[in-house]
């Protein structure tokens, strides 16, 4: 038959043949064979089931299908047929039969040494080995989190490096009332403030210190992080940026912020004759701004043609885009202007080296 099906697919790829004539040389059997063989393709999505096989069933029905006659059929089978004996009887820990034993090469062989010596010089202490084997699921999840890594991961990276511990910040010590006395009386030693992790600081005492913002001529750097800043103190800190123009970096990160008040800060800075060129932000209590506020803040930094650096996280790249293609056109124009007044950059360059 499969000699008929061969012949069969030869003589129809050949031209001027009339498959009519062909099929009436053919007994039944051959041209349903020639069909099964021609058809039934099992991995032919676009082909109805009962064509992608050769078999066909030529048993007569039984009658209807009755589902919970065949399943208790089915069961009462199952139950009746006898257990297989086992030649050897299962006992815990003894494996039946024949151990498998792989076969390495000597280069497998070699590859297996090496990963043995290095998990030795990297095991841990015995004290380490206790600790770690004692831990709770929740002590591996603190730990995988402290690492940035997953609980898989960190269990691999635990025998592979040894925790180091980091002893952490020490407080800031820095007197809130003593840098507001300082800042309003205009002290020319008084050029960098940081008042980060400062607890406890009032809400009139952060206002204080931005309001001397209006009439202080000496300070560049102002940074007050994760001190709980909020909305209020920030509108008194645009009205007092309007009379700045000493204040070069601003530094709010870690506070609690609303997205609507930023945006009124960068258009404050956009608008009001100020100095500052960095300013970061990032880190409020609410990450997620919106589209509506990122086009804000957006809008305001296209019309600042001072700022240079910047710290806030956009979540729309055609903010982010804009938004750092303007930065750098502020920074080529202040080195196109300084070409211009004819003023020496700080860096030293160093001359190129030609092949001769």
């Amino acid at each position: 038959m499969s000699r008929t099906v061969a012949f069969g697919r030869d003589v129809l790829n050949a031209p001027d043949v009339d498959i009519e004539d062909l099929l009436a040389c053919l007994s039944p059997s051959e041209v349903q064979a020639l069909l099964d063989e021609l058809a039934s393709d099992p991995d032919d999505k676009h082909v109805p089931a009962s064509v992608r096989t050769s078999y066909n069933c030529e048993k007569d029905p039984t009658g209807e299908l009755d589902r919970p006659s065949l399943i208790s059929f089915i069961k009462e089978e199952s139950l009746k047929t006898p257990d297989k004996e086992e030649a050897v009887q299962f006992e815990l820990g003894i494996k039946r039969g024949k151990v498998f034993e792989p076969k390495y090469t000597d280069e497998e062989l070699g590859i297996i040494k090496r990963q043995d010596e290095i998990a030795e010089k990297v095991k841990l202490d015995p004290e380490e080995e206790a600790i770690l084997g004692a831990a709770s699921l929740e002590d591996i999840m603190a730990l995988a989190d402290i690492l940035d890594t997953n609980p898989q991961n960190f269990i691999m990276e635990a025998y592979a490096d040894p925790l180091k511990h980091y002893e952490p910040d020490p407080p800031n010590d820095t007197n809130p009332k003593e840098v507001l006395d300082a800042l309003s009386k205009d002290d020319n030693n008084i050029k960098d403030v940081c008042l980060n992790n400062v607890a406890k600081m009032e809400e009139t005492e952060i206002c204080d210190i931005f309001d001397t913002l209006r009439t202080n001529k000496s300070l560049t750097k102002l940074s007050v992080c994760h001190c709980e800043i909020n909305d209020f103190a920030i509108a008194t800190l645009c009205l007092a940026l309007e009379n700045n123009t000493t204040l070069k970096s601003l530094n709010l990160e870690s506070n609690r912020i609303t997205p609507d008040t930023i945006a009124d800060l960068f258009e404050a800075l956009a608008s009001s004759k100020n100095g500052i060129i960095e300013v970061r932000i990032s880190g409020q209590q609410q990450q997620n701004m919106g589209f509506r506020v990122e086009s804000r803040i957006k809008d305001a930094i296209l019309q600042n043609p001072r700022l240079l650096k910047l710290g806030i996280n956009f979540h729309f790249p055609e903010v982010m885009n804009k938004v750092s293609k303007h930065l750098i056109s502020n920074m080529d124009n202040i080195r196109k202007s300084r070409l211009k007044s004819g003023e020496k950059s700080e860096v030293n360059w160093t001359p190129c080296r030609t092949i001769d």
